[in-house]
This record gives C-alpha cells, structure tokens and sequence, in this order.
C-alpha cells in the first residue's frame, strides 16, 4: 500500500470524495509510491528517500500549470482544473491528467433517486453570482426566462452569498434529486463546477453552455445551449426527456455515475494510467523536457 500523505487536512469541510478516491487509490498501489492530497497552490514538499510521487492537486481554478510540473521528483500529477492550453483545450503532457472534481457535498448516498416523471421542478439552480463575472451572461438569460415564464415551466430559484451558503447540504442534493434539470453555469474562474457532478449523482440531468474538453465530459450525459437561448434550450431538452429516445442519455446517466463518479472505479482508472507512466516515461523524456522548457518562458513572460 503507497503512502498517502494529505497536507491540508480539511476534507471535513467538503469534497471528502476526492480524500476517498486517493485514499482507494492509495491501496491499489505498493510501497514504492507516496500520494500527495494538497491544495495546487501549494509548494511541492521536500522528501528524503526515492519513492515515486503522485500528486494530486486541488482547489486553484485556473487551469493553470500545476505546481510540481518542473520537479524532477513528482512522477506523476492528477490535476482538478486541468492546464488547458490557449485555446482552453486540455493540454496534452506525459506528466498531468485531468481529474473530475467530483460531488463537493458527501452525502449523495443518503438520497432517493426519483424517475424522471415523479420529480416536482423542470429546472433548479441555488447558489451565487460571483464578482468575476462569469455568471453576468447567465443571469441575464435565467431573469429574461422568469419575466417571460408565465407558468411554462416548474422550477425553484435561490441566489446566495457565496459558494456553500445556500441550503443544508441534505436539502440542496434533496432539492437536485426532485428536478429534472439542473442549470449549471461557470464557476468563478472556470467553466468547471461542482454542482455538475453533484446534478449527475441525483439524476438531474446538467445544462451547460460550454465545457472544456476533458476526458470525463466526453463521457457524461448533459445537455447544452446558451444562455440567451434558456427558454428554447430548455423546452427541447424537457420534451426530448419524454420522448423514447432519451433512454440512451439516462442509462449514460446511470453508467457515467457508475464508470466515473465512483470512488473505486476512478481510483482503478488512476491505477491504469500510473502504468501507463510507467510503460512510457522513456520515450516521452524528451518530449516533457521540451515541454517544461516551453512552459518556463511563457510563465516567465507572463510575469514580466
């Protein structure tokens, strides 16, 4: 069994799924490894032996190199809010893989999935418009839907003052599992959030206007349009939910929850691709010293 070191300690306050995911992963591993769980703004510890160092790095949203990219002793990095590259697609290296953040409240298991056709609201959404902006265009398609809804569409709207200060954590998944769709607009800093995997988990099927192109979106079932468009958006996704052709997308539902957002089924794909590292650290060395010379200057430029 790896070592699993978690630097911060502070998974009681939320996200515990991804302390779980490496802790599993942990297991799979001898005791040639050390897992890391620290926050990706963090600096790399310093260890004593030669042990191969997995990271896991958490928490900064902007998709940014990870800390530990340019140390000669991290082996291997898993990364939320993977480094997209200028085109904000996901940046192919030997080194990172992108990992989906997972639900951020824990208590999923707990929940009735309801079908489809028993559940109270078309759509949901509780939770803030941050200052960043991101949710402006967001806002102003869900207040244009309200003004001109004139009882369309069944649904429950809060606004909160800042990220988890909404609902009990019981009420909010509670909330998601008794919709149909569950609006999922950016974060504060990325396109990602965790209210897409948490929306999943219950079966209320997310709404997105863009996503970046990581290996755990192609997989999942959403649907997509823009927020302009809401009313139209949604109407075809509610009337495509009552048409036999969307089996498909709710047994995708169903297999991502169990192929995915599984603890042990993600930290079984992290195992994988740790022999993957293995079978082609040789041939990518050049490559990744290229790539680390590269990223180098450009974040050196940045700082000028």
């Amino acid at each position: 069994m790896a070592e699993l070191i978690d630097l911060n300690n502070e998974f009681h306050l939320g996200n515990k799924f991804t302390l779980d995911v490496a802790s599993k992963f942990s297991e799979m591993l001898d005791d040639k490894y050390r897992v890391i769980v620290k926050y990706d703004a963090q600096d790399m510890p310093k260890f004593g032996n030669d042990k191969f160092n997995i990271l896991i790095s958490t928490s900064r949203e902007n998709h940014q190199v990870p800390e530990g990219f340019f140390e000669d002793n991290v082996f291997l990095i898993f990364q939320h809010y993977h480094v997209l590259d200028r085109w904000e697609h996901c940046l192919d290296t030997p080194l990172t893989f992108p990992m989906p953040l997972g639900p951020f409240r824990d208590i999923y298991k707990e929940i009735e999935i309801k079908p489809l056709s028993q559940r109270k609201y078309d759509f949901v959404f509780i939770g803030q418009l941050p200052k960043t902006g991101t949710r402006d265009s967001f806002k102003r398609g869900l207040d244009k839907l309200v003004e001109e809804n004139s009882g369309k569409f069944k649904y429950r709207i809060e606004f909160t003052d800042g990220f988890s200060k909404g609902l009990e954590p019981k009420e909010y998944m509670e909330l998601l599992a008794d919709s149909r769709l569950s609006l999922c607009p950016a974060g504060a800093y990325s396109m990602e959030t965790f209210r897409f995997f948490e929306s999943t988990l219950m079966g209320a099927i997310p709404v997105v206007d863009r996503l970046p192109r990581f290996w755990y979106y192609e997989e999942a079932s959403f649907f997509k349009g823009a927020w302009d468009v809401l009313d139209n958006t949604l109407s075809k996704s509610l009337n495509y939910l009552q048409t036999g052709d969307c089996r498909k997308m709710l047994q995708g539902l169903a297999m991502y929850n169990n192929d995915v957002l599984n603890v042990d089924a993600l930290a079984s794909r992290m195992r994988q691709i740790v022999d993957q590292r293995h079978a082609n650290i040789e041939s990518s060395s050049e490559y990744l010293k290229g790539l680390r010379n590269f990223l180098k200057n450009e974040l050196d430029s940045d700082q000028l």
